[in-house]
C-alpha cells in the first residue's frame, strides 16, 4: 500500500463525460477492494473526518499525483477534502490524474496538484 500526502496549489475537481449510475463496470477494471471501501465510505461522510484523518497519517514527502497507482484503486482525498474512490488510469506530477469513478464508474479528470493525500491497493 502506498499512502502519501501532497502540498500544492489547490484547483477544483473536474469530472468529464462518461458512464452514469449503472453503467457498471468498464472493461480491465476489478471491483474496489473492501478494505478501500470501507475507509472510503467513512470518509466521505464527513470533511472534518477526512481532514483529521489525513493529519494522521505519516507523511511520505511533498508529491502531488497518485505516483505509483496506474491501474489501481486509489483513495484520493483533495486539498478541500472532498474524497474520491478512483481506478486510476493515468497520473502525470504536472498535469492531471484520470480514472473511473466509484461507484458510477464514470470517467473522470482533474489536475493532480488538487491531490493532497492518496493510498492505493
Amino acid at each position: 500500500m502506498n499512502s502519501h500526502r501532497a502540498f500544492a496549489p489547490f484547483s477544483p475537481f473536474f469530472p468529464s463525460p462518461g458512464g452514469g449510475p449503472g453503467a457498471g463496470l468498464p472493461p480491465g477494471v476489478t471491483p474496489p477492494p473492501p478494505q478501500l471501501l470501507g475507509t472510503f465510505q467513512q470518509l466521505s461522510q464527513s470533511p472534518a473526518l477526512a481532514q483529521n484523518f489525513v493529519f494522521q497519517q505519516p507523511a511520505q514527502g511533498a508529491v502531488s499525483f497518485a505516483a505509483g497507482c496506474q491501474n489501481r484503486w486509489t483513495l484520493i482525498v483533495t486539498r478541500t477534502f472532498n474524497v474520491f474512490l478512483m481506478f486510476v488510469t493515468s497520473t502525470n506530477p504536472f498535469g492531471f490524474t484520470q480514472g473511473f469513478i466509484f461507484p458510477t464508474y464514470s470517467f473522470g479528470s482533474f489536475p493532480s496538484s488538487v491531490i493532497l493525500w492518496y493510498t492505493c491497493f
